[in-house]
C-alpha cells in the first residue's frame, strides 16, 4: 500500500519553482548520466583468496538518481541509473542471479546493457530478446525482467540500466541499501536535484552521511555516499536482518527558491490525508451504501463498544472476501456493498466509516513490519507507514482490518514493538480533519501468548510404551498460527494439522480420541485457549537398557530451539513477540522401581535486569520437580517478556534458550529398588 501515491501537487510545485530558476538551467535538457556508459574492453575482476569461498561478490554497485526539469517535457521527470558487476562463485548464485528485475513505477527503460565475462575471459553481449513485462499484481506496479543466458559458476555478470518515471505523489521519496547479504565493493549513491529543491538524507545502521555539493555552474545539489567496500550482513537467529542494513532513505523536504521554511510531506500532512481519504464519507450514494451494510451488522443500542466493535469485525471479515488486486472497484463502497469483494483500502474503510456509525472512538495507525524496516519518528518518509492497524483508546486495544486470521486484541507482531503514526478525529467548528502522533504500538505482555502443556503418562504392562493423556494449550499470538485456520479446514486437513502439531511431541504416537476447545470461528483468543484433548501412547520415549529403563521425558515438551554460534554475533536480539511456556509433566514410576538421577530436572537459568532502578524479569528457563509416592510432577516455566535485548546481553539470552534444548535431551534413568 503506497501511501504517497495520494499526493497530487507534486508536479505543481515544480513548475511554480521552476520560474525561480535562470533560463540557463533550463536549457541543459540533458540529466546528468544521460551519456553514461561502462567501460569497454575491462579485464574480469580477481577474486581475492578470503572470497573464493562465498557465492557471489559484488565489484560495484553505483545508485544515480536524479530529479531533472525536462524543458522539451515541460515536465519533472526522475532518472534512475543502476550499475552492477558481481561475480557468481556458486551454481546457487547462477541461479538466484539469473535475471534483471528493474522497476518502473510508472516509467520507462531507457537504456539497458547487459554482458557476461565466462571463467574462461570470453565475453557476451546480451540483446533484448529476453526482456519481459511483468506485474506485481498487489501493488500493481510494473516491472522489466531480463534473462541472463549462457552463464555459468564463475561467470562474472555487468549490466546498467536508466529508467525514467514522471515525478508525481509517490517518487518524492526513496530508499537504496548499500548493504546486502554479498561482499561488495566500490558502493556509491548519488541524488542530484535542481538547486532550489532541498531532499533530505537520512542515512542508517553506521553508514556515513552524505557529502553536499553545490553545484552553482549547473544549478544543482549533489548528495553523495562513496564506500570503498562493505561487509555482508545475513540473517542471525531472534534477529532481523534487513531493518540492520546500511541504507538511506530520502524525501523532498523544502523549496529553497520560495522565501519559506515549509516543510514538505510531513506526518501532519499524512494525517490530514490518510484521514479524508479513508474515514470520511465522499458522497450520498456511498453514504447510503454504507448504512446497508451497517444494517445488516445488527448494532443494537444495548451493545457496549466491545460487543461493537467485535460484530464489525466478524461481519466484515466473515462476509467480505479480501483481494489483494489494486482496483479502484474493490475499494469503491457501492461495488463492495454490491459484491462483498474488497482490497485492502475498500476494507480500510469499511472498518472505520462503520465505526463512525457506531460512534467508537478509534485513531487510524500507520506503521511498519519491522521484520523490514523500522519506523523513525524523527524522519517524515511516508513509505514507512504501509500498515494499517485501528487502535481504541477506552479499551488499549488493536485491530488488524485488512488481516483476516486475525481478532481485536491480537494484531501481527511484528507490527507491534515499534512507532507509527495515530490519526484521530478532530473537529474545529465545521470542519473535521486528522491530527496525527507518533507514538509506540504497544505489543502484548508475555503472559498473554502462552503455550501450555498439561501431560500425564504411565508406562505401560509390558514398560514398552509411555501412556499419556494430554491437554496441548495455546493462548494470543501463539494460538494465531492455526487456530483460526481450522473452521475453514475440510475434515481430512483438520485432522492432518492438528495430527502436525501433536507429532511434535511424540511422532510414532497415535493420538485417539482427539478433542478441541474453542476452535470455532472468531474465538478471542486472549480470554479463551484454544486446547486440543487426545489420548496416545509412545514408544519412542522409553528404552530398554540391561535391566534399566531409559525414559526420555525431555521429549515431552517438543524440538526445542538451539542457539550455538560459531560466528562472533553481529545483530541485537529481537523476538516476535513476549511469550511464556508452561509444563506440568506427571508420571508414575512402575512399581519396584526408582529414579537414579532425577535432580537432572532441576534447572534454574535465569536473565533478570535492571530496568528504572529494579530488577525485572527478563527471560528464564526453571524446572523443578515434587515426588508424591510413585507420582512425579515436573512443573516448567519459560518466559521472555522483553523483545529487544542489546547485543552485549546475547550471551545470557542464549543460555535460556539453550537451557530448553537441554532440558529436551534430558533422559531419566530408571532402576530397580
Amino acid at each position: 500500500m503506497n501511501l504517497v501515491k495520494l499526493n497530487v501537487f507534486f508536479i505543481a510545485l515544480f513548475i511554480f519553482s521552476c520560474s525561480f530558476v535562470s533560463s540557463a538551467w533550463a536549457d541543459k535538457n540533458k540529466h546528468q548520466y544521460a551519456n553514461y556508459d561502462w567501460e569497454e574492453n575491462r579485464k574480469k575482476n580477481e577474486i581475492p583468496s578470503h572470497l573464493e569461498d562465498v557465492g557471489s561478490v559484488v565489484f560495484l554497485d553505483k545508485n544515480m538518481i536524479e530529479y531533472f526539469y525536462s524543458k522539451e517535457d515541460e515536465n519533472v521527470l526522475l532518472y534512475k541509473t543502476h550499475h552492477i558487476i558481481r561475480w557468481l562463485g556458486s551454481t546457487d548464485a547462477v541461479e538466484k542471479y539469473n535475471a534483471i528485475f528493474i522497476p518502473l513505477g510508472g516509467g520507462t527503460l531507457e537504456k539497458l546493457k547487459v554482458r557476461s565475462i565466462s571463467p574462461t575471459g570470453k565475453v557476451v553481449i546480451s540483446n533484448q530478446d529476453n526482456l519481459k513485462e511483468i506485474k506485481d499484481e498487489e501493488s500493481g506496479r510494473g516491472y522489466k525482467m531480463f534473462a541472463i543466458e549462457g552463464i555459468e559458476k564463475g561467470s562474472e555478470v555487468e549490466y546498467f540500466y536508466t529508467t525514467k518515471e514522471p515525478v508525481f505523489g509517490g517518487n518524492q521519496e526513496g530508499r537504496e541499501y548499500l548493504q546486502t547479504s554479498t561482499p561488495t565493493k566500490n558502493i556509491s549513491f548519488e541524488l542530484i536535484s535542481p538547486s532550489f529543491l532541498d531532499f533530505e538524507v537520512r542515512s542508517y545502521n553506521g553508514l556515513a552521511d552524505a557529502e553536499l555539493i553545490e553545484d552553482t555552474e549547473n544549478e544543482k545539489r549533489i548528495q553523495r555516499i562513496e564506500l570503498d567496500s562493505v561487509a555482508p550482513l545475513n540473517g542471525e537467529p531472534f534477529a532481523y536482518s534487513n531493518p540492520n542494513k546500511m541504507r538511506v532513505d530520502y524525501k523532498l523536504a523544502h523549496n529553497l527558491a520560495a522565501n519559506s521554511n515549509q516543510r514538505f510531506f510531513t506526518f501532519t500532512d499524512a494525517a490530514k490525508q490518510i484521514y479524508t481519504v479513508f474515514c470520511q464519507t465522499r458522497d450520498k450514494k456511498e453514504a447510503k451504501a454504507l448504512k446497508k451494510i451497517y444494517k445488516e451488522i445488527k448494532i443494537t443500542e444495548k451493545d457496549n463498544d466491545e460487543v461493537r466493535i467485535r460484530k464489525i469485525e466478524n461481519y466484515l471479515k466473515v462476509k467480505m472476501q479480501g483481494t489483494e488486486s489494486p482496483a479502484p472497484n474493490f475499494s469503491n463502497i457501492e461495488d463492495i456493498q454490491k459484491t462483498k469483494i474488497a482490497n485492502e483500502r475498500g476494507l480500510v474503510r469499511l472498518f472505520t466509516t462503520m465505526l463512525e456509525l457506531s460512534n467508537i472512538t478509534y485513531e487510524l495507525v500507520l506503521t511498519c513490519d519491522r521484520s523490514e524496516i523500522k519506523f523513525d519518528s524523527d524522519f517524515d518518509y511516508w513509505g514507512n507507514m504501509r500498515e494499517f492497524l485501528i487502535y481504541f483508546p477506552t479499551t488499549k486495544k488493536y485491530l488488524a482490518p485488512a488481516t483476516p486470521l486475525y481478532r481485536y486484541g491480537i494484531v501481527p507482531d511484528t507490527w507491534t514493538a515499534t512507532q507509527g503514526l495515530f490519526i484521530r478525529r478532530m473537529q474545529v467548528g465545521q470542519s473535521v480533519f486528522g491530527m496525527g502522533t507518533v507514538r509506540e504500538v504497544k505489543p502484548l505482555e508475555g503472559d498473554q501468548n502462552f503455550s501450555k502443556i498439561h501431560l500425564k503418562m504411565k508406562f505401560n504392562e509390558e514398560m514398552d510404551a509411555v501412556e499419556s493423556e494430554l491437554k496441548y494449550a495455546f493462548g494470543g499470538l501463539s494460538a494465531v498460527g492455526f487456530q483460526p485456520i481450522i473452521p475453514y479446514l475440510s475434515e481430512e486437513k483438520r485432522i492432518e494439522m492438528i495430527e502436525g502439531i501433536l507429532k511434535g511431541l511424540s511422532k510414532d504416537a497415535d493420538f485417539k480420541d482427539i478433542k478441541l476447545e474453542n476452535e470455532k470461528i472468531n474465538t478471542d483468543l486472549l480470554e479463551n485457549e484454544f486446547a486440543i484433548k487426545t489420548n496416545f501412547a509412545s514408544k519412542s520415549w522409553i528404552e530398554k537398557a540391561g535391566n534399566k529403563y531409559l525414559f526420555t521425558i525431555g521429549k515431552c515438551i517438543g524440538p526445542q530451539s538451539e542457539l550455538y554460534q560459531e560466528k562472533e554475533r553481529k545483530l541485537a536480539v529481537e523476538n516476535g513477540h513476549n511469550r511464556i511456556y508452561k509444563r506440568k509433566l506427571i508420571f508414575e514410576v512402575p512399581e519396584g522401581y526408582k529414579v537414579k538421577n532425577i535432580d537432572d530436572l532441576k534447572l534454574n537459568v535465569i536473565f533478570d535486569k535492571e530496568k528504572n532502578g529494579n530488577k525485572e524479569k527478563n527471560c528464564g528457563f526453571i524446572s523443578d520437580y515434587k515426588q508424591d509416592g510413585n507420582t512425579i510432577t515436573v512443573d516448567i516455566f519459560e518466559y521472555y517478556y522483553e523483545i529487544y535485548l542489546p547485543l552485549e546481553d546475547f550471551e545470557e539470552y542464549r543460555k535460556v534458550i539453550n537451557a530448553a534444548a537441554d532440558f529436551n535431551k534430558i533422559t531419566l534413568v530408571l532402576e530397580k529398588q
